[in-house]
């Protein structure tokens, strides 16, 4: 029983909110999702982030800000089940200054916390008032996906997941789409040129290794207008050369 709640409850947790046609309260999950089952379960380690922040350049800025305050920040979502608890097996959202109320407990600060080190984090807190608890959590990232896909808008999705499973969840690209083209954006901020975002995609990268964050916008890249009649005057052009060589050599 514990079981099938604890996977009812992250599958509710990771609902798609596709702007413009806004989905529905009662509309059914497309998957269900647990910690840490997702993509690679790939999250940036302290070590992974403390070998970029000795580098140079906006990676290592970020890494050095993620080590000092965390990852999470207030409006972040975590699902979370507690074996046998099921008054904190919820949803939270994290409030001002970084922090998390659970049912009957004090609040805990995840200040400096990372998201590779919540699980834990939250399993050691837990203890100070539970006998052993059995924790499981995951931080959720909610996304803007824009540009040429199919369904764009507001994602939902757990930080482990693959940037590239993202997208496919706003339907994948269109045909207009240049996937070469995409970056990431905070605000009126770039965040990730593109060359950074090819480098995630071909490496198979998380969306906490790329460090996307709740409000980010994954924007796919577009195809210049008139691209697609370019390319189809470029092989007619080339197919009415071979016709002329073709002719021109028969009459030698």
């Amino acid at each position: 029983m514990a079981a099938l709640f604890a996977a009812v409850l992250l599958a509710a947790a990771v609902l798609p909110a596709a702007s413009g046609a806004q989905t529905s309260p009662t509309t059914p999950p497309p998957a269900v999702t647990s910690p840490g089952s997702t993509g690679l379960g790939a999250v940036a380690s302290r070590s992974d982030l403390e070998a970029l922040a000795a580098g140079n350049g906006p990676q290592a800025a970020s890494a050095r800000e993620r080590l000092a305050n965390g990852d999470f920040q207030a409006g972040d979502r975590i699902a979370m089940v507690v074996q046998g608890e099921p008054t904190l097996s919820d949803t939270v959202t994290v409030r001002a200054n970084q922090v998390i109320h659970l049912t009957n407990m004090p609040d805990i600060s995840l200040h400096g916390v990372l998201r590779s080190e919540l699980q834990d984090f939250l399993r050691q807190q837990l203890g100070r008032y539970l006998r052993n608890p059995d924790v499981r959590a995951v931080s959720l990232v909610r996304v803007d996906v824009l540009g040429p896909v199919l369904r764009p808008g507001f994602y939902t999705a757990p930080a482990d997941e693959l940037v590239s499973d993202v997208v496919m969840q706003a339907g994948g690209l269109s045909a207009q789409a240049d996937i070469n083209k995409t970056v990431v954006r905070r605000g009126e901020a770039l965040v990730q040129p593109a060359s950074r975002v090819q480098e995630a995609l071909a490496r198979g990268e998380t969306l906490d290794q790329l460090d996307v964050r709740a409000g980010d916008a994954i924007v796919v890249g577009e195809r210049p207008a008139g691209g697609n009649l370019v390319r189809v005057l470029e092989v007619v052009g080339a197919i009415a050369g071979i016709a002329v060589s073709v002719v021109l050599i028969t009459r030698h």
